[in-house]
Protein backbone atom coordinates (compact mmCIF):
# COMPACT_ATOMS: atom_id res chain seq x y z
CA UNK A 1 0.00 0.00 0.00
CA UNK A 2 1.23 3.66 -0.75
CA UNK A 3 2.12 6.53 1.46
CA UNK A 4 -0.57 8.48 -0.42
CA UNK A 5 -3.35 5.52 0.55
CA UNK A 6 -2.59 5.86 3.94
CA UNK A 7 -2.73 9.58 4.35
CA UNK A 8 -6.23 9.45 2.40
CA UNK A 9 -7.44 6.88 4.75
CA UNK A 10 -6.30 9.14 7.90
CA UNK A 11 -8.23 12.11 6.45
CA UNK A 12 -11.05 9.71 6.03
CA UNK A 13 -11.39 8.85 9.41
CA UNK A 14 -10.86 12.50 10.76
CA UNK A 15 -13.68 13.66 8.58
CA UNK A 16 -15.93 11.67 9.71
CA UNK A 17 -15.23 12.14 13.37
CA UNK A 18 -15.57 16.05 12.72
CA UNK A 19 -19.10 15.54 10.57
CA UNK A 20 -20.01 13.37 13.73
CA UNK A 21 -19.16 15.20 16.27
CA UNK A 22 -21.00 18.27 15.35
CA UNK A 23 -23.99 16.45 16.49
CA UNK A 24 -23.22 14.72 19.17
CA UNK A 25 -22.59 18.35 21.40
CA UNK A 26 -25.50 20.27 21.32
CA UNK A 27 -24.97 24.08 20.88
CA UNK A 28 -26.44 25.86 23.29
CA UNK A 29 -29.39 28.42 22.17
CA UNK A 30 -28.78 31.88 20.78
CA UNK A 31 -30.17 34.83 22.60
CA UNK A 32 -32.30 35.18 19.94
CA UNK A 33 -33.27 32.12 19.88
CA UNK A 34 -34.11 31.68 23.41
CA UNK A 35 -36.25 35.05 23.23
CA UNK A 36 -38.08 33.77 20.45
CA UNK A 37 -38.69 30.39 22.31
CA UNK A 38 -40.26 32.55 25.30
CA UNK A 39 -42.22 34.18 23.22
CA UNK A 40 -43.65 31.28 21.44
CA UNK A 41 -44.08 29.72 25.01
CA UNK A 42 -46.15 32.67 26.27
CA UNK A 43 -48.45 32.94 23.23
CA UNK A 44 -49.13 29.49 23.70
CA UNK A 45 -50.25 29.72 27.58
CA UNK A 46 -52.07 32.86 26.70
CA UNK A 47 -54.26 30.67 23.77
CA UNK A 48 -54.79 27.56 26.24
CA UNK A 49 -56.41 30.03 28.99
CA UNK A 50 -58.52 31.52 25.69
CA UNK A 51 -59.63 27.47 25.06
CA UNK A 52 -57.77 27.86 21.68
CA UNK A 53 -55.87 24.44 22.40
CA UNK A 54 -55.79 23.81 18.56
CA UNK A 55 -54.02 26.94 18.36
CA UNK A 56 -51.68 26.67 21.01
CA UNK A 57 -50.04 23.47 20.43
CA UNK A 58 -48.18 24.28 17.39
CA UNK A 59 -46.76 27.15 19.64
CA UNK A 60 -45.75 25.24 22.00
CA UNK A 61 -43.52 22.85 19.87
CA UNK A 62 -41.95 25.37 17.84
CA UNK A 63 -40.75 27.00 21.30
CA UNK A 64 -39.03 23.50 22.30
CA UNK A 65 -37.46 23.10 19.37
CA UNK A 66 -35.30 26.49 19.15
CA UNK A 67 -35.08 25.59 23.47
CA UNK A 68 -35.58 22.77 24.85
CA UNK A 69 -36.87 22.68 28.52
CA UNK A 70 -39.37 20.63 30.41
CA UNK A 71 -41.28 23.06 31.41
CA UNK A 72 -42.06 23.67 27.55
CA UNK A 73 -42.21 19.66 27.15
CA UNK A 74 -45.03 19.36 29.80
CA UNK A 75 -46.82 21.92 28.35
CA UNK A 76 -46.89 20.70 24.74
CA UNK A 77 -47.52 17.14 25.66
CA UNK A 78 -50.79 18.80 28.41
CA UNK A 79 -51.90 20.68 25.17
CA UNK A 80 -51.65 17.22 22.55
CA UNK A 81 -53.82 15.20 25.11
CA UNK A 82 -56.45 17.49 25.60
CA UNK A 83 -57.21 18.24 21.52
CA UNK A 84 -57.25 14.08 21.65
CA UNK A 85 -53.70 13.83 20.18
CA UNK A 86 -53.15 10.94 22.31
CA UNK A 87 -50.23 8.94 20.75
CA UNK A 88 -48.36 12.01 20.23
CA UNK A 89 -49.00 13.38 23.82
CA UNK A 90 -48.05 9.60 25.18
CA UNK A 91 -44.66 10.10 23.50
CA UNK A 92 -44.52 13.64 24.55
CA UNK A 93 -45.07 12.87 28.29
CA UNK A 94 -42.49 9.66 27.96
CA UNK A 95 -39.50 12.85 26.41
CA UNK A 96 -40.58 14.94 29.21
CA UNK A 97 -39.72 11.88 31.85
CA UNK A 98 -36.54 11.45 29.78
CA UNK A 99 -35.54 14.81 30.41
CA UNK A 100 -36.51 15.26 34.17
CA UNK A 101 -34.59 11.50 34.53
CA UNK A 102 -31.07 13.29 33.15
CA UNK A 103 -31.43 16.39 35.31
CA UNK A 104 -32.12 14.53 38.48
CA UNK A 105 -35.64 15.63 39.14
CA UNK A 106 -37.16 12.51 40.17
CA UNK A 107 -40.38 14.67 41.56
CA UNK A 108 -40.72 15.91 37.92
CA UNK A 109 -39.94 12.36 36.20
CA UNK A 110 -42.36 10.69 37.92
CA UNK A 111 -45.21 13.11 37.41
CA UNK A 112 -44.62 12.89 33.54
CA UNK A 113 -43.90 9.20 34.17
CA UNK A 114 -47.81 9.09 35.42
CA UNK A 115 -49.28 10.75 32.84
CA UNK A 116 -47.63 8.72 30.13
CA UNK A 117 -49.06 5.29 31.65
CA UNK A 118 -52.36 7.17 32.15
CA UNK A 119 -52.67 7.32 28.30
CA UNK A 120 -51.06 4.20 27.73
CA UNK A 121 -53.95 2.53 28.46
CA UNK A 122 -55.89 4.47 25.90
CA UNK A 123 -53.88 4.11 22.85
CA UNK A 124 -55.30 3.17 19.71
CA UNK A 125 -52.87 1.17 17.14
CA UNK A 126 -52.27 0.20 13.59
CA UNK A 127 -50.00 -2.33 12.10
CA UNK A 128 -48.92 -2.25 8.34
CA UNK A 129 -48.53 -5.91 7.34
CA UNK A 130 -46.14 -6.67 4.19
CA UNK A 131 -46.78 -10.58 3.24
CA UNK A 132 -44.77 -10.20 -0.04
CA UNK A 133 -42.19 -7.12 -0.57
CA UNK A 134 -40.91 -6.31 -3.98
CA UNK A 135 -37.18 -5.28 -4.59
CA UNK A 136 -37.14 -1.84 -3.31
CA UNK A 137 -40.32 -1.66 -1.77
CA UNK A 138 -40.91 1.78 0.26
CA UNK A 139 -43.80 1.80 2.33
CA UNK A 140 -45.39 5.18 3.74
CA UNK A 141 -47.58 6.22 6.57
CA UNK A 142 -49.05 9.84 6.18
CA UNK A 143 -46.45 10.82 3.79
CA UNK A 144 -43.46 9.60 5.81
CA UNK A 145 -41.19 6.21 5.09
CA UNK A 146 -42.16 3.55 7.66
CA UNK A 147 -38.83 1.69 8.13
CA UNK A 148 -38.96 -2.26 7.44
CA UNK A 149 -38.34 -3.04 10.90
CA UNK A 150 -41.87 -1.83 11.69
CA UNK A 151 -43.48 -3.62 9.31
CA UNK A 152 -46.20 -5.86 11.33
CA UNK A 153 -45.83 -4.11 14.53
CA UNK A 154 -48.97 -2.00 16.25
CA UNK A 155 -47.61 1.37 16.65
CA UNK A 156 -49.55 3.82 18.10
CA UNK A 157 -50.82 6.71 16.33
CA UNK A 158 -53.53 9.29 17.10
CA UNK A 159 -57.19 8.43 16.39
CA UNK A 160 -58.63 9.08 13.23
CA UNK A 161 -57.80 8.66 9.58
CA UNK A 162 -54.39 7.17 8.60
CA UNK A 163 -52.91 6.92 4.76
CA UNK A 164 -50.69 3.74 4.39
CA UNK A 165 -48.78 3.60 0.43
CA UNK A 166 -46.80 1.47 -0.93
CA UNK A 167 -44.13 1.64 -4.04
CA UNK A 168 -41.57 -0.47 -5.72
CA UNK A 169 -39.68 -0.07 -9.13
CA UNK A 170 -41.61 -1.27 -11.71
CA UNK A 171 -44.86 -1.97 -9.75
CA UNK A 172 -47.96 -0.50 -9.86
CA UNK A 173 -48.49 1.87 -6.48
CA UNK A 174 -51.12 0.50 -3.55
CA UNK A 175 -52.51 2.82 -0.88
CA UNK A 176 -55.03 2.25 1.57
CA UNK A 177 -56.73 4.49 4.10
CA UNK A 178 -57.48 3.53 7.80
CA UNK A 179 -59.45 4.31 10.37
CA UNK A 180 -58.51 3.96 14.42
CA UNK A 181 -61.05 1.95 15.80
CA UNK A 182 -61.22 3.99 19.64
CA UNK A 183 -58.62 3.02 22.51
CA UNK A 184 -56.82 0.02 23.31
CA UNK A 185 -57.89 -1.75 19.87
CA UNK A 186 -55.67 -2.43 16.80
CA UNK A 187 -56.17 -2.03 13.00
CA UNK A 188 -54.48 -3.63 10.46
CA UNK A 189 -53.34 -2.59 6.93
CA UNK A 190 -52.02 -5.62 4.57
CA UNK A 191 -50.24 -4.53 1.73
CA UNK A 192 -50.93 -7.10 -0.93
CA UNK A 193 -48.34 -8.37 -3.29
CA UNK A 194 -47.66 -5.31 -5.80
CA UNK A 195 -49.15 -6.06 -9.23
CA UNK A 196 -45.60 -5.42 -12.24
CA UNK A 197 -46.43 -2.38 -13.90
CA UNK A 198 -46.37 -3.16 -18.12
CA UNK A 199 -45.72 0.89 -18.63
CA UNK A 200 -42.67 1.00 -16.17
CA UNK A 201 -41.33 -2.06 -17.88
CA UNK A 202 -41.62 -0.75 -21.58
CA UNK A 203 -39.56 2.65 -20.55
CA UNK A 204 -37.00 0.41 -18.94
CA UNK A 205 -33.87 0.70 -21.50
CA UNK A 206 -32.43 -2.68 -22.93
CA UNK A 207 -29.92 -4.56 -20.70
CA UNK A 208 -26.83 -4.78 -22.76
CA UNK A 209 -25.12 -8.18 -22.50
CA UNK A 210 -22.24 -8.23 -20.54
CA UNK A 211 -18.81 -7.85 -22.39
CA UNK A 212 -15.50 -9.89 -21.17
CA UNK A 213 -14.15 -8.54 -17.86
CA UNK A 214 -11.17 -5.82 -18.27
CA UNK A 215 -7.99 -6.97 -17.73
CA UNK A 216 -5.70 -4.86 -15.15
CA UNK A 217 -2.49 -5.38 -14.68
CA UNK A 218 -1.60 -6.50 -11.28
CA UNK A 219 -0.51 -4.03 -9.11
CA UNK A 220 3.56 -3.49 -9.31
CA UNK A 221 5.38 -5.40 -6.48
CA UNK A 222 6.61 -3.55 -3.59
CA UNK A 223 10.18 -2.84 -3.56
CA UNK A 224 11.93 -4.50 -0.48
CA UNK A 225 14.09 -3.04 1.71
CA UNK A 226 12.68 -0.31 4.44
CA UNK A 227 12.66 2.97 2.00
CA UNK A 228 10.51 6.05 2.37
CA UNK A 229 7.12 4.18 3.26
CA UNK A 230 9.17 2.94 6.66
CA UNK A 231 10.02 6.35 7.11
CA UNK A 232 6.18 7.62 6.32
CA UNK A 233 4.84 4.56 9.18
CA UNK A 234 7.13 5.68 11.83
CA UNK A 235 6.19 9.96 11.33
CA UNK A 236 2.68 8.57 11.56
CA UNK A 237 3.27 5.87 14.48
CA UNK A 238 4.81 9.39 17.01
CA UNK A 239 1.82 11.67 15.72
CA UNK A 240 -0.54 8.85 16.95
CA UNK A 241 0.47 9.36 20.27
CA UNK A 242 0.72 12.59 20.39
CA UNK A 243 -2.87 12.95 19.27
CA UNK A 244 -3.96 9.97 21.88
CA UNK A 245 -1.98 11.99 24.53
CA UNK A 246 -4.64 15.14 23.24
CA UNK A 247 -7.75 12.99 23.44
CA UNK A 248 -7.27 11.58 26.68
CA UNK A 249 -6.78 15.49 28.20
CA UNK A 250 -10.19 16.25 26.22
CA UNK A 251 -12.31 13.57 27.58
CA UNK A 252 -10.68 14.40 31.56
CA UNK A 253 -11.24 17.77 30.66
CA UNK A 254 -15.02 17.10 29.25
CA UNK A 255 -15.68 14.92 32.27
CA UNK A 256 -14.47 17.50 34.89
CA UNK A 257 -16.75 21.01 33.21
CA UNK A 258 -19.57 17.84 33.16
CA UNK A 259 -19.64 17.40 37.02
CA UNK A 260 -19.21 21.01 37.72
CA UNK A 261 -22.48 21.73 35.40
CA UNK A 262 -24.34 18.96 36.89
CA UNK A 263 -23.66 20.55 40.22
CA UNK A 264 -24.64 24.13 39.20
CA UNK A 265 -27.61 23.27 37.95
CA UNK A 266 -29.28 20.44 40.54
CA UNK A 267 -27.86 23.63 43.50
CA UNK A 268 -30.03 26.27 41.33
CA UNK A 269 -33.30 24.05 40.73
CA UNK A 270 -33.40 22.59 44.03
CA UNK A 271 -32.51 26.43 46.50
CA UNK A 272 -32.94 28.93 43.55
CA UNK A 273 -35.21 27.98 41.08
CA UNK A 274 -39.38 27.47 40.86
CA UNK A 275 -39.20 26.26 37.68
CA UNK A 276 -35.93 25.96 35.09
CA UNK A 277 -36.80 29.61 33.82
CA UNK A 278 -38.07 31.36 37.01
CA UNK A 279 -34.92 31.79 39.59
CA UNK A 280 -33.98 34.17 41.60
CA UNK A 281 -30.13 36.41 41.29
CA UNK A 282 -28.03 33.80 43.07
CA UNK A 283 -30.10 30.91 40.67
CA UNK A 284 -29.49 32.60 37.98
CA UNK A 285 -25.84 33.06 38.47
CA UNK A 286 -25.86 29.31 38.73
CA UNK A 287 -27.55 28.33 35.91
CA UNK A 288 -25.45 30.43 33.83
CA UNK A 289 -22.24 28.79 35.21
CA UNK A 290 -23.65 25.73 34.41
CA UNK A 291 -24.48 26.68 31.10
CA UNK A 292 -20.75 27.71 30.36
CA UNK A 293 -19.07 24.38 32.12
CA UNK A 294 -21.56 22.12 30.12
CA UNK A 295 -20.43 24.25 27.17
CA UNK A 296 -16.86 23.43 28.15
CA UNK A 297 -17.57 20.06 28.57
CA UNK A 298 -18.88 19.63 25.24
CA UNK A 299 -15.71 21.24 23.84
CA UNK A 300 -13.67 18.85 25.84
CA UNK A 301 -15.46 15.44 24.80
CA UNK A 302 -15.43 16.79 21.18
CA UNK A 303 -11.65 17.82 21.15
CA UNK A 304 -11.13 14.26 23.55
CA UNK A 305 -13.10 12.17 20.83
CA UNK A 306 -11.06 13.63 17.72
CA UNK A 307 -7.95 13.04 18.82
CA UNK A 308 -8.30 9.41 20.11
CA UNK A 309 -9.56 8.73 16.48
CA UNK A 310 -7.03 10.70 14.72
CA UNK A 311 -4.28 8.73 17.21
CA UNK A 312 -5.89 5.09 16.33
CA UNK A 313 -5.93 5.97 12.54
CA UNK A 314 -2.86 7.19 12.51
CA UNK A 315 -1.56 4.10 13.93
CA UNK A 316 -3.50 2.09 12.38
CA UNK A 317 -2.72 3.04 9.19
CA UNK A 318 1.26 3.14 10.09
CA UNK A 319 1.21 -0.67 10.09
CA UNK A 320 -0.11 -0.61 6.28
CA UNK A 321 2.98 0.36 5.17
CA UNK A 322 4.93 -2.25 7.03
CA UNK A 323 2.18 -4.82 6.44
CA UNK A 324 -0.31 -4.10 3.72
CA UNK A 325 -3.03 -6.54 4.32
CA UNK A 326 -2.02 -6.82 8.25
CA UNK A 327 -3.98 -3.97 9.33
CA UNK A 328 -7.53 -2.56 8.85
CA UNK A 329 -9.47 -0.03 10.35
CA UNK A 330 -13.30 0.57 10.10
CA UNK A 331 -15.00 4.00 11.93
CA UNK A 332 -18.83 3.16 12.43
CA UNK A 333 -21.67 5.77 13.87
CA UNK A 334 -22.95 4.81 16.85
CA UNK A 335 -25.80 6.32 18.33
CA UNK A 336 -28.23 6.16 21.84
CA UNK A 337 -30.77 7.42 23.62
CA UNK A 338 -28.29 9.75 25.36
CA UNK A 339 -25.60 10.59 22.74
CA UNK A 340 -23.71 9.62 20.05
CA UNK A 341 -19.84 9.27 19.06
CA UNK A 342 -17.64 6.54 16.93
CA UNK A 343 -17.22 3.38 17.16
CA UNK A 344 -13.77 2.20 16.00
CA UNK A 345 -13.36 -1.29 14.64
CA UNK A 346 -10.28 -2.87 13.67
CA UNK A 347 -8.25 -5.99 12.90
CA UNK A 348 -4.47 -6.18 13.62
Amino acid sequence: MTRHRGNSRVAWCVAALLSLSAGVARAEPSAEQAAAAEALFREGRELVAQGKLAEACPKFAASQRLDPGYGTQWNLADCLERVGRTASAWAAFREAADMASRAGQAEREAKAARRAADLEKKLERLTVAVRAPADGLVVRRNGAVLDAGAWGAPLPVDPGKHRVEATAPGKRPFSAEAQTAGPGNTVTVEIPPLEDDPAAAAAAPPQQPAGPADPRPDAPPRPAGGGGGDDGASTRRALSFVAGGVGVAGVVTGSIFGLIASARWNQAQDEHCRTETLCDSKGVALVDDARSAAALSNVGFVVGGIGLAAGVALFVTSLDDAEPAAARVVVVPAVGTTGGGLAIQGRF
